[in-house]
């Protein structure tokens, strides 16, 4: 069973997801409705499934770290994931009459070029967040480090992110989206496979996707990107591969997961479980930063000092 678990249960998933997708269309299905319970019987499956097969025990759900998701759930109801879900059953509606640059493109074609458009913007923004210097780049970067504090990788930790993170990502998915114009179709079949590789690209389930990682961003690839090793810490799609592919941040290791997940220097940031001082994190300086705030005054002030002594007149 664990060998199905481990081959075949993610292929089959995809393939059921396409599948239903077709059917919906081609019957003419109420999508907002069949987005829903498709959501729903998902995530039961996988959760069912990451209980009884996971990978590392050590990265399994915990009380302790239960708890914790579930204040950042609370958090992202309000700011983005119910936000989230509920404009993605609005697009589906609201792309019926959409004019947008899509509009006259084939259910396929308009969704490939949304996907490639959304991935693109998408892939600039997480990878900025990682990798931009400066003080843009770290206020970035410490509003989407709440993702990465924690030291295990499992499907409700999905939801631990902070709130400027969520608004930013909201905007890049239905605002691309809503703009492209593509079919109601298309957006029905994007939202549907997005939700299913941000689920599975969290599965602490041993999952061996092979040529199918040089598609789609799932759970072997994402699994490296939250590794502490920031040299293996990349893959910076969300959906698909393509721009890692393109800009040379595909990393793929399939005999081998990371050997600790979260951030680098951990010393330097709250705890995942403080949630208060993770959502100030952004507006307040990193131990890290205060150290090296630290280490700039004594150095300046050693300067300084010897400044005035070679600035002092000698005795005669």
């Amino acid at each position: 069973m664990k060998r199905f678990i481990t081959y075949a249960f993610y292929p089959i998933l995809l393939f059921s997801h396409i599948l239903t997708a077709i059917l919906a269309i081609s019957l003419d299905w109420n999508l907002g409705l069949t987005f829903s319970w498709i959501a729903g019987i998902r995530l039961t499956l996988l959760v069912i499934v990451e209980f009884s097969f996971p990978m590392k025990k050590a990265w399994k759900m915990s009380w302790r770290s239960f708890f914790r998701d579930l204040k950042y759930v609370g958090v992202g109801l309000i700011s983005f994931r119910l936000i989230d879900f509920i404009l993605g059953l609005i697009l589906i509606k609201a792309s019926e009459d959409n004019p947008g640059l899509l509009a006259d493109t084939s259910i396929l074609g308009g969704f490939l070029l949304t996907a490639l458009f959304f991935e693109f913007f998408q892939y600039w923004y997480h990878r900025l967040s990682h990798e931009m210097p400066g003080k843009l780049g770290a206020f970035l970067w410490k509003s989407h480090a709440a993702h990465h504090l924690p030291e295990e990788v499992y499907l409700l930790m999905h939801a631990v992110f902070h709130p400027i993170n969520a608004f930013f990502t909201f905007f890049i998915i239905q605002g691309t989206l809503w703009l492209m114009g593509a079919s109601q179709e298309s957006i029905f079949l994007l939202n549907l496979l997005m939700g299913l590789q941000g689920l599975v690209s969290h599965f602490n389930v041993e999952i061996k996707a092979g040529p199918l990682n040089y598609i789609f961003i799932g759970t072997e690839l994402h699994r490296n990107h939250h590794s502490a090793n920031v040299e293996e810490a990349k893959n910076y799609g969300a959906f698909l591969t393509i721009w890692d592919l393109i800009f040379g941040t595909f990393s793929y290791n399939p005999d081998k997961a990371p050997e600790r997940l979260g951030v680098a220097e951990p010393e330097h940031y709250p705890k995942s479980t403080e949630i208060f001082k993770v959502l100030a994190l952004p507006f307040m300086p990193t131990k890290q930063e205060i150290n090296q705030l630290n280490t700039g005054s004594e150095i300046n002030a050693y300067i300084e000092e010897k400044e005035n002594i070679s600035h002092e007149p000698h005795s005669p």
